[in-house]
């Protein structure tokens, strides 16, 4: 059996969609990963080039050293791209390999719902870029996060980032992935798939978190000195 992929025609018949992954072969999904990937490496290199993270290296240009904030804005930017590349393949990758061992679903299946995550973070990341853009500044916390709101009663980076990682996105992450993959689970393991889609996402803000109120920088200064 051949099924037609199409993104939003799929996304709303889920039902068709995982008996179509489970019995057929799915033209066009490939395609459309593709294009997805190609669509984030050109946020991160638009993000990058507009000076999305970079303000520290304004202090070079303003101390008249033009040849060393060049130098930074090209590594910069090939770290932009890495890192785009990273973010990227953690989540279509990785997150899908880690449902895979707690849910026992096919890689290859879990993988065709992933696709629709991608697609919810590209969007909620243009979004916000956009409005960074139009207002001409940046903010360390997501406006589709309760971070702004929490910030106001928390002052603790680690709690504040933790929150931070609960976006619109992630919500929408959550109802898909559950949706779809309890297609492929028995009725009586329906709740136990959503507390470890949950559980997942609240133990990857912990960690984000964590690493977040790091000095890396300055760790990285001093194994560079």
């Amino acid at each position: 059996m051949f099924y037609q992929y199409k993104f939003w025609h799929s996304l709303m018949h889920p039902t068709n969609f995982t008996q179509a992954v489970e019995q057929g072969e799915i033209r066009g999904y490939k395609k459309r990963s593709f294009t997805v990937f190609l669509l984030f490496m050109m946020l991160f290199v638009i993000r990058e080039y507009w000076g999305m993270g970079t303000e520290s290296l304004t202090t070079l240009f303003a101390s008249n050293h033009p040849n060393e904030y060049y130098t930074a804005r090209l590594l910069s930017m090939v770290g932009a791209i890495a890192w785009g590349i990273i973010y990227y393949c953690f989540h279509y990758y990785g997150v899908t390999y880690l449902l895979h061992l707690l849910t026992d679903i096919p890689y290859k299946w879990i993988q065709k719902v992933q696709l629709y995550v991608m697609v919810f973070l590209l969007i909620e990341k243009t979004i916000l870029f956009a409005v960074f853009y139009a207002v001409g500044y940046t903010t360390n916390f997501s406006f589709f996060s309760l971070a702004p709101i929490a910030q106001q009663v928390i002052d603790t980076d680690f709690v504040l980032f933790a929150i931070n990682q609960f976006t619109v996105a992630t919500v929408l992450t959550i109802i898909v992935q559950y949706t779809f993959l309890s297609k492929w689970e028995e009725l009586s393991e329906r709740k136990a798939l959503l507390a470890k889609i949950i559980g997942l996402y609240v133990l990857m803000a912990i960690f984000i978190g964590m690493v977040s109120v790091l000095p890396l920088q300055e760790w990285l200064a001093r194994g560079l000195g």
